[in-house]
């Protein structure tokens, strides 16, 4: 096997483990000594590919906004999208993607201050992808007296944030009930006038 295939795959083996670490206990709870025991991996070559925790991290929080983006984007159709089948399409993700789920709510729940902006880096094309699906489908709505779009994109925002607070120690399924009542619940609120 050649060094550049090698290197590869131990790049991959790491960022791997890596995944399965951070997913399972958070970056604070998340450690390179479990990550090297897991993955039969030695410090030394984990520092030869990675500097350190937070650029290990880093580099997992890219892999999985990435990845999320990418199932997005082959998933929705921009034209007949809804907000139910676009949470719908999300949803579907973290149910096939258990881990993603895990750490996209830590991401979200326990943001790393001292990474900020390299995690802002890392799902820019995921924020602009849901800002422009989320533009479309409110431009098609009547929205509420005193609600612009913008606001009302930030709201969709800050209610995906909490979402992450509310069902990150759910069951995938338990997870997408809640979703769909909460979701619900912004649309059209919870008392009738």
């Amino acid at each position: 096997m050649k060094q550049e295939e090698r290197s590869r795959r131990s790049r991959e083996t790491i960022l791997a483990c890596a995944f399965e670490e951070f997913a399972a206990h958070g970056y604070t709870g998340g450690g390179l000594n479990q990550i090297c025991i897991h993955g039969g991996i030695s410090k030394g070559l984990l520092y030869h590919y990675y500097t350190g925790k937070d650029d290990l991290y880093v580099a997992c929080v890219e892999k999985l906004f990435r990845e999320m983006t990418d199932s997005l984007k082959q998933e929705l159709n921009t034209e007949t999208v809804t907000v139910e089948s676009y949470f719908a399409v999300r949803m579907r993700f973290f149910q096939r993607h258990p881990r993603h789920r895990q750490l996209f709510y830590d991401v979200v729940t326990y943001p790393q201050s001292h990474l900020a902006a390299q995690v802002a880096e890392c799902r820019a094309e995921f924020d602009s992808f849901n800002d422009s699906i989320l533009r479309t489908i409110l431009q098609r709505e009547r929205l509420s007296e005193h609600v612009t779009l913008d606001g009302a994109i930030r709201q969709f925002r800050a209610f995906v944030n909490f979402l992450g607070v509310y069902i990150r120690e759910d069951s995938a399924e338990d997870a997408e009930r809640k979703a769909e009542e909460l979701l619900h619940t912004m649309l059209y609120g919870l008392i009738a006038r």
